[in-house]
């Protein structure tokens, strides 16, 4: 779980590219503009240069970002890595994992094609310098996927430093990337055909791209809170890259595309406020991470209304749970420990209640990079197993947040947390049942691995819904071209990841590198289709 500590970092390499760029004109012509400088809008950009299409990219922040810069790894069915493995994914189980999720809502064309080039991808990526291994299901932190196939394969120097090795190829095949340059609209000609992009550049110059193809690529609207309110509903959360503002669905709408996709969020595990998460490190600086473990174990959980709400066993499905937190009244989640447990993790670590590492000991050691930072299956393994005193900390945090409560008494926590008493006694007994019968019958968990609220003092960790961002926003068809909503395509107009509708149903896959793997490959695709449009017309 170390993946989950920071937020991006930026290299600093990253930066100097944008501090040393050229200055800029007013006007620029090429084959084929790309809006974004994320993991899609990257791929596109090089993918459009190598197949001889004369490419400009785009990126209004002064450095590349986007969730590809922070996630671990992207998924595939058939890499060369697989092969060579042996752990090929059955292309059936991946088509059926979106199916059954999207409940039939998705462009079954578009998924089957992404799936069936998914491997290329990753081979593509790791010869422009994007180094990605494969890894085990399990090995980041989502226990509920120990011996689901091997879909991941993670970034083994991180996604920002993936993201500027694919610039720096994208820039020796003689690519042009403008940042600081924020796309403001699209241009059409006389007969409805996407002919480029206005610009305005850092010192607010306007300009223009004249090109002959555009590939919108500007990751979701994640951090547009009028869009958020009026697409995914209220309450929202907002997402975690905020320069996401939903710039390219707006102008791809503004230029005739059709919605679709618009109302689909990427939540996924689980957080704190920003005003609670300066409180808690007021209190315990950078250990504040140590309440995160909470959530990989299958403790009780209950809502403000003191109810429980879902199958504890599943709390690692990430994005599972992540959405079934937003459901609940104020997005909001209430972790119940019991002193029992923390017992045992003072005298051997949390491996006491459940080793979640120990398929991957020795010579299986996994390694990958999320969050930029490592995530090492020996460390790990170590980590769970070394004893904590885990109440100890928790009592640092208890009356100087709203995270952490505690109380002798499950009447007295009931109060603390601010739930109604009865529901949340019925919840404790009926949860301690499920325990003790070894069965659940209100939501099918498996009651040997529930841990039991019965020693007191009583703990309290308060969590809230994590949006990663959205996944939507412009109707395209499997080519990954803009259409407008009777399906009708727009000559000279493609949108690729965040942007593109059509993945996924109201929420995204449940395997690894689900929607990392959509990113890049539906960028590497629409790069050459643009370029290929381009140099024929």
């Amino acid at each position: 779980m170390q993946w989950m500590r920071k937020a991006i970092s930026i290299s600093a390499i990253t930066l100097a590219v944008a501090m040393t760029a050229p200055a800029f004109a007013a006007d620029y012509t090429a084959d084929v503009v790309v809006i974004g400088a994320g993991a899609s809008g990257s791929a596109a950009a090089l993918a459009s240069q190598q197949s001889g299409a004369k490419t400009i990219l785009l990126e209004k922040t002064p450095f590349q970002m986007g969730a590809g810069s922070f996630a671990g790894g992207m998924f595939a069915a058939d890499s060369s890595q697989q092969k060579a493995a042996g752990k090929t994914v059955d292309k059936k189980w991946l088509f059926n994992q979106y199916l059954s999720l999207s409940g039939g809502f998705q462009n079954s064309l578009l998924v089957r094609r992404i799936i069936d080039e998914s491997g290329k991808t990753v081979d593509w990526l790791n010869a422009n310098g994007c180094r990605m291994t494969l890894v085990d299901a399990g090995t980041g932190g989502a226990y509920a996927h120990i011996g689901m196939p091997a879909t991941l394969h993670g970034y083994q120097d991180g996604g920002a430093k993936a993201l500027v090795a694919l610039k720096d190829s994208f820039l020796k095949a003689g690519g042009q990337a403008l940042f600081s340059t924020r796309a403001t609209e699209l241009i059409k000609d006389a007969k409805g055909n996407v002919t480029g992009v206005r610009i305005i550049g850092k010192d607010g110059k306007p300009g223009k791209v004249t090109a002959k193809a555009v590939v919108i690529a500007s990751g979701g609207f994640g951090g547009n809170k009028d869009m958020l309110e009026r697409y995914i509903g209220v309450p929202y959360t907002m997402g975690e890259v905020t320069q996401n503002t939903g710039d390219g669905i707006q102008m791809a709408w503004k230029a005739g595309a059709g919605k679709r996709g618009e109302n689909v969020a990427q939540y996924f595990w689980e957080t704190f406020s920003q005003e609670e998460m300066g409180k808690i490190t007021k209190q315990v600086g950078d250990d504040w991470f140590a309440l995160t473990d909470f959530t990989r174990y299958p403790n009780l959980r209950v809502n403000t209304n003191g109810r429980r709400f879902s199958n504890e066993t599943d709390a690692t499905l990430y994005s599972v749970h992540g959405a079934e937190i937003a459901m609940q009244p104020h997005q909001t989640e209430f972790v119940i420990v019991d002193s029992g447990m923390l017992d045992k993790v003072k005298a051997k670590g949390f491996a006491a209640i459940e080793e979640q590492y120990a398929n991957w000991k020795g010579d299986k050691r996994q390694y990958f990079q999320e969050f930029n930072e490592p995530n090492d299956t020996d460390e790990l393994s170590k980590a769970e197993n070394t004893p904590k005193d885990v109440a100890a900390f928790l009592d640092k945090l208890v009356g100087n947040t709203a995270t952490v409560y505690k109380a002798n008494s499950i009447p007295e926590l009931a109060r603390a947390i601010g739930v109604d008493e009865k529901n949340f006694a019925a919840s404790v007994e009926q949860y301690n049942k499920a325990y003790h019968d070894g069965k659940d019958p209100l939501f099918f968990a498996d009651g040997k691995r529930l841990i039991p609220v019965e020693k007191g003092p009583f703990y309290a960790v308060r969590f809230t819904s994590r949006l990663l961002g959205t996944l939507g926003g412009i109707r395209v068809d499997d080519r990954l071209r803009a259409v407008t909503s009777d399906a009708t395509p727009i000559n000279g107009l493609w949108a690729v990841g965040a942007d593109a509708g059509g993945m996924y149903g109201k929420a995204y896959v449940d395997f690894e590198g689900g929607t990392l793997g959509f990113a890049y490959t539906s960028g590497r695709l629409a790069g050459e289709d643009a370029a290929h449009y381009a140099k024929t017309h």
